[in-house]
């Protein structure tokens, strides 16, 4: 089959799949309702309840997709700008002191470090209390490029909760630092 046909065929299956009416019945009234989906259902008003894990996870990724793309002009990911930000608010800490707070393994954490340290965003220097452990502190490249994602940061967050109000929205910070909380995560990352 060649490649025009091959795209047709599959520009026909999507639009197909954008029509599609799936309905899931109920076994039961103790059950979630069902789920009856279709392209023109109004956003505000979803078919069904989706839960709650699916939702942040879905909240999760749209959310990353928009930081990485506010991130794009600087040439770092989300991941090595908390690590900067982690850096700027407790300066001196060890890569395995990171690796820890992050849950990734040293290696992991040892080449992100490099790559920001090729970039002259920090720099490790010795441990007068350790000589086998290095400290890590941000250059002043490393401080200026922190404010900037910041703001970068700040932009794409001001965008994604635009629709709700001031008091919605420190309400739901509250919320979801209650969760964070009662999920027994660390507040030092």
């Amino acid at each position: 089959m060649s490649g025009k046909k091959q795209s047709v065929g599959a520009a026909r299956l999507a639009a197909e799949a954008d029509q599609a009416v799936v309905t899931v019945e109920s076994p039961g009234p103790a059950s979630r309702p069902s789920l009856a989906t279709t392209r023109d259902a109004p956003a505000t008003d979803p078919p069904f309840q989706w839960g709650m894990i699916y939702l942040l996870a879905r909240i999760f990724y749209g959310m990353r997709g928009r930081t990485e793309d506010g991130l794009k002009p600087f040439g770092l990911t989300p991941m090595q700008v908390t690590i900067l930000a982690t850096l700027d608010r407790w300066d001196g800490l060890s890569s395995a002191e990171l690796s820890r707070r992050f849950r990734v393994t040293p290696q992991t954490m040892g080449e992100m470090i490099a790559n920001l340290e090729r970039r002259s965003l920090l720099a490790r220097s010795q441990d007068p209390a350790n000589r086998r452990a290095l400290k890590l502190n941000l250059t002043s490249e490393g401080r200026k490029m922190t404010r900037l994602c910041d703001e970068a940061l700040d932009g794409v967050e001001a965008e994604m909760f635009k629709g709700l109000s001031e008091r919605d929205f420190k309400q739901l910070r509250r919320q979801l630092r209650q969760l964070h909380d009662d999920m027994g995560l660390t507040t030092e990352v």
